[in-house]
């Protein structure tokens, strides 16, 4: 075992005796010289089980060549087996060289013996007390000096002792119980602890059960290669290796996952959530399959951000852009995948499946087919954009209501961009102002519909802060509920924040003309509102960084030929929790930082209806 270093002090050099101009006997350093060790001055067993700093086993030393940590013919630092060894230089004469840790293995040593001396006193001290005023007699008859233990006289005749306890009976008790007065805290004692003193003589805490009785394992240098856990099946076992629970408002535990006795993740235990809303936007062309054998169309969690579907939907006809179904709250993609659904045809369907839940024909198929979503599995994650330089968040959501101000709590950072995106149930209903507690300028940069008072309404304002504020408060007057949602903005351009901005509304179509906004020049910001229709309650929300060009795709607003990259978020709240304004509210966010012309975002509904 290489546990004790050497090398690095003051006399460790690897020198030779050379003459120079006719002196003899002159020391001079020996650079990357080969330095051995030995059991014995002369002969004996060459020591080969050496470590350098770093842990690399090696049978020799070399000296070093002269670097910033050593000078030239130093012996550098590394590990011996043994407290003392004979070294030498380039086979030379042998000389006995002592551990650098001596003192310290000394020190514990004396250490060791004063604790061992001091204990072997205390009990001699102890047993001669013992013997002078006890007998077992006696010590029966007195009074019982531990009533907090369990004895015969209690009702138990175990005896908790060090070692073997032998054969008892079933407990009918905890054989300890603990009952905290109040919660521990976090920097409490722990319950238990287990230190182990490795090869390198440090002591180190490898299991523990913390101030709340909870059990912790650490993997520590020494011992790096014990597993923390683990669970021995049986070959033919049938219980799981292990078992995670879940407790319900009812108090009744049930299974949750764990692992079974082969190892294998269990994921049987998540419940389906069935798919209730086929063909969200009433064509008539979709409906759950009602064929006996395929499973219903349903929903569940394979992994923590895994989600698996099964099921088939019959569709008179498939078209691209359709919606043939949506799911259930709780399983919507934080980013848009494609996936390819198979059919009864034997034909494919390529499908988007949209943050807002919806799952979208990208092809036209002639019917009557059925469409599989059986084991198709998507990741719930949110993708990394090719942004260029900018990037954006959503960082603050207020809570809807009707009285004025709203209030949404963000710290805010000085010369980021901010864009409060404001929407109220009546377009009729705008919002007075915006404030913040550090006195910042917020201005209103575009609002839709810009006329007539029925169906919502949406307002942008921007900010770049001097000063970072933790509140803000948008304003408003009229009774109709309002919503607010603010996105932080980097890669802008601070003399320009926003450079062209656009308000319009399109009427229901299967083939909407797009709303054309032409920045400047690239990396510049546009944003556009645009209302559905003036008689609707549906916003869409486009944003374009740079220069682009889309091309569309009904049902999906557009999508934009590469570099730029769009993708959609719900406005102004979390798409899978609370639609506050419509099912089909978006807020589109393009980045094309090196393309050269643009024409905005195409927004195409098909058969849509207004939101209740």
């Amino acid at each position: 075992m290489t546990v004790y270093w050497y090398g690095g002090g003051p006399a460790d050099w690897a020198m030779d005796l050379v003459t120079v101009d006719g002196t003899t006997l002159i020391p001079q350093m020996q650079p990357g010289a080969t330095i051995t060790c030995h059991s014995a001055q002369v002969g004996g067993d060459q020591y080969k089980d050496l470590a350098l700093a770093d842990g690399t086993p090696v049978e020799q030393i070399t000296a070093a060549p002269g670097d910033t940590v050593y000078g030239p013919g130093t012996w550098p630092r590394f590990r011996g087996p043994v407290l003392s060894m004979w070294f030498s230089i380039n086979d030379g004469p042998r000389v006995l060289v002592v551990s650098t840790d001596l003192p310290d293995v000394l020190q514990q040593a004396l250490a060791a013996a004063q604790a061992a001396q001091a204990a072997a006193s205390a009990s001699a001290a102890s047993a001669a007390t013992l013997a002078g005023s006890s007998s077992v007699a006696g010590h029966l008859a007195a009074p019982d000096p531990h009533p907090q233990y369990a004895n015969e006289q209690r009702g138990d005749a175990r005896y908790v002792r060090a070692g073997d306890v032998g054969m008892v009976a079933p407990l009918q008790e905890p054989q300890q119980k603990l009952t905290f007065s109040e919660t521990p805290a976090a920097d409490d004692a722990n319950m238990r602890e287990i230190w182990v003193r490795h090869s390198d003589l440090i002591t180190r805490l490898v299991a523990w059960e913390n101030e709340r009785g909870y059990p912790r394992r650490e993997q520590v240098p020494g011992a790096l290669w014990d597993n923390l856990y683990v669970a021995v099946a049986a070959y033919n076992g049938t219980g799981r290796a292990y078992a995670v629970q879940v407790r319900g408002i009812d108090g009744i535990r049930r299974d949750a996952g764990g692992f079974d006795a082969a190892g294998r993740p269990i994921t049987s235990d998540q419940a389906w959530t069935p798919i209730t809303s086929v063909d969200p936007d009433s064509t008539g062309d979709y409906a759950a399959s009602t064929d006996v054998g395929p499973a219903p169309l349903a929903a569940r969690w394979e992994s923590n951000d895994v989600v698996r579907l099964q099921g088939r939907i019959t569709a008179a006809d498939v078209t691209d852009g359709d919606a043939l179904a949506e799911l259930p709250a709780g399983y919507h993609p934080l980013s848009e995948r494609l996936v390819v659904l198979p059919t009864t045809s034997g034909e494919t369907v390529p499908c988007d499946l949209l943050p807002n839940g919806r799952i979208v024909a990208r092809a036209t198929l002639a019917g009557p087919v059925d469409l599989a979503l059986d084991d198709i599995t998507y990741a719930r994650i949110l993708a990394e954009q090719e942004t260029g330089d900018w990037s954006i968040e959503s960082v603050a959501i207020a809570t809807p209501g009707t009285s004025s101000p709203l209030a949404l709590a963000h710290t805010g950072v000085v010369g980021r961009l901010y864009l409060l995106v404001l929407a109220r149930s009546s377009a009729a209903d705008a919002f007075t102002g915006v404030t913040d507690n550090e006195g910042n300028t917020w201005e209103q940069v575009v609002y839709a519909p810009t006329s007539g008072s029925v169906g919502r309404r949406i307002e942008y304002w921007i900010c770049q802060p001097t000063d970072a504020f933790a509140t803000i408060s948008p304003a408003f007057t009229g009774a109709g509920t309002a919503y607010a949602s603010l996105y932080e903005i980097t890669g802008h351009d601070a003399g320009d924040a926003v450079d062209q901005a656009a308000a319009d509304h399109r009427s229901a179509s299967t083939s909407p003309a797009p709303v054309e906004i032409t920045p400047s020049g690239t990396g510049r910001l546009a944003v556009a509102a645009v209302a559905w229709s003036p008689n609707g309650p549906s916003l869409d929300v486009c944003f374009a960084f740079g220069s682009v060009t889309t091309d569309s795709r009904s049902g999906h607003g557009s999508h934009n030929v590469r570099p730029g990259v769009k993708w959609a978020h719900s406005v102004p709240v979390d798409p899978d929790r609370v639609r506050q304004i419509s099912s089909r509210d978006r807020v589109w966010f393009t980045f094309a930082p090196t393309s050269t012309d643009m024409t905005s975002v195409e927004p195409r509904p098909r058969h849509r209806t207004p939101a209740a």
